[in-house]
């Protein structure tokens, strides 16, 4: 998925960008994984900071799901807990 498409939802885009980090990490940022992380980053920035509060809980609750989704302690439901998480902190950031 490319990080600049504007039709990906926040949390797909915080999906990607959390995978991104990690693929960077793991090749040792080789291979263009950083710039990679880099573009997901800022793709998910953007969408965050263009997003109301409720664009943002939404986005919390479909991450959520996804999480119920997986096998718990499964690598998927890991991966998943981080986007969750991340957007949690996002949502209630969002208060200020």
């Amino acid at each position: 998925m490319d990080p600049a498409d504007e039709s990906s939802s926040i949390e797909e885009l915080a999906r990607v960008w959390l995978a991104a980090e990690r693929a960077a990490v793991e090749r040792g940022n080789e291979g263009g994984t950083e710039e990679r992380a880099r573009r997901s980053s800022a793709a998910f920035e953007q969408a965050v900071a263009g997003a109301s509060r409720e664009d943002l809980l939404v986005a919390w609750h479909a991450a959520r799901q996804a999480q119920a989704a997986c096998e718990m302690g499964s690598a998927d439901w890991s991966d998943a807990r981080a986007v969750s998480e991340l957007l949690r902190v996002e949502y209630l950031a969002s208060e200020e």
